[in-house]
């Protein structure tokens, strides 16, 4: 016995995250998953986000609350006003004792640099895609990839994003992966109930039901999903589109539904809180892309047993084995993602096989808490550093 003595509380290990959200999306969700489950006893989470024109961030606010995370901001508008953000940014960090800070996204990463020459702490980032999009996005990548060169630890979310880091001149024992991870939390229904559920949105028994979630974003390719689809109906009349999700190409969207005349088999579902109770009522998730890093609306659809048809990007083959657990499809021609689709529907055994096996790969190999333990012993390495 140590005569009643007791040992030095352990201080925590207090972890800032700073994030640019203009739409609550997969990775939005990645962090918030990572902060839930992150160990309390050995790390204090503090969580700031951009003040953005419009209020663009209050669906990831809104998130972060209901899982009992107070949002700070800090201020932001169409002049990036990186100076007076870095300066709210350090007086966070003083105020709160901030050992460490965890940037998401360019803008956070500019920010996050800045602050970090007005007050001493320890920086990490986490890139997340890289692509070829327009002059004003290329540009933003670029001044991103030089303001990531003055962290203490750069990290990216898959392989194939670590691959694209790599050619922006990191070395390579320089960047390790952190993987999203992912906890299933699927919603099972008998048929009675998803039938009337189903029923709600349109669809009637014997329908088949396909559903995209993404932002609506010019990389998630919603107007080629819409074209493929309006070639699919031609041959299945009795089928559906949900497209679930928000963003700046909403009207762009809905001008191509009206175009293509189907609006009468597409619903535009917004932004869905209880996603898995949604995918459960699906038939076939579709996922075509430009370019994706590891999207979790693909863990959701897996975790709900969904077979999946989605583009050949990315880090998608990272976690969809193709003619096993789902179907990549290589190159965005319509018809070539219609005939994919289709060839599901034709054959609903083997589309059930892909679900069964996407199940099984998402509860048992790409679990949340083997990220989360990874996430966590990154910290501790940076903090001793």
């Amino acid at each position: 016995m140590n005569g009643g003595v007791r040992p030095p509380a352990v201080s925590k290990l207090r972890v800032m995250h700073l994030i640019h959200t203009m739409a609550y999306g997969g990775i939005e969700t990645a962090v918030l998953n990572w902060l839930r489950s992150l160990d309390r006893a050995r790390f204090e989470i503090h969580l700031v986000c951009f003040a953005n024109p419009g209020e663009t961030e209050r669906p990831f606010v809104e998130a972060a609350e209901r899982l009992g995370f107070g949002v700070r901001k800090i201020p932001w508008n169409r002049r990036k006003p990186v100076w007076r953000a870095s300066g709210e940014l350090a007086q966070m960090v003083r105020d709160s004792r901030i050992d460490i800070v965890h940037a998401h996204n360019c803008y956070a990463d500019l920010v996050t640099v800045v602050a970090a020459r007005r007050v001493r702490v320890k920086t990490i980032t986490t890139a997340y895609v890289w692509f070829d999009f327009d002059w004003k996005r290329n540009l933003l990548q670029w001044i991103d990839a030089q303001a990531m060169r003055w962290f203490d630890r750069v990290t990216a979310h898959c392989e194939n994003t670590r691959d694209e880091t790599l050619k922006r001149g990191f070395k390579a024992e320089d960047i390790s992966t952190l993987i999203c991870g992912f906890e299933t939390h699927r919603i099972e229904l008998d048929g009675p109930r998803r039938q009337q559920l189903r029923a709600e949105h349109g669809a009637s028994e014997g329908d088949t039901v396909l559903i995209n979630v993404a932002r609506f974003y010019p990389e998630k390719a919603h107007v080629f999903l819409l074209e493929s689809f309006a070639l699919l109906l031609q041959q299945r009349p009795d089928t559906w589109l949900w497209l679930a999700g928000v963003g700046p190409l909403e009207e762009e969207i809905r001008g191509a539904v009206d175009r293509l005349q189907i609006g009468h088999r597409v619903r535009l579902l917004g932004f869905v809180v209880n996603l898995p109770e949604l995918l459960a009522l699906a038939d076939i998730q579709v996922h075509p892309a430009h370019i994706e890093g590891v999207p979790l609306a693909i863990c959701e659809g897996m975790a709900a047993g969904l077979p999946i048809v989605a583009s050949d990007v990315g880090g998608l083959p990272e976690i969809l084995d193709h003619g096993r657990n789902g179907v990549l499809v290589q190159g965005l021609q319509q018809a070539r993602f219609a005939d994919a689709v289709r060839g599901l529907m034709d054959e609903p055994q083997r589309a059930r096989d892909y679900g069964a096996r996407a199940r099984h790969f998402i509860e048992n190999d790409y679990s949340l808490t083997t990220a989360v333990r990874r996430v966590e012993a990154t910290y501790l390495e940076l903090a001793a550093c």
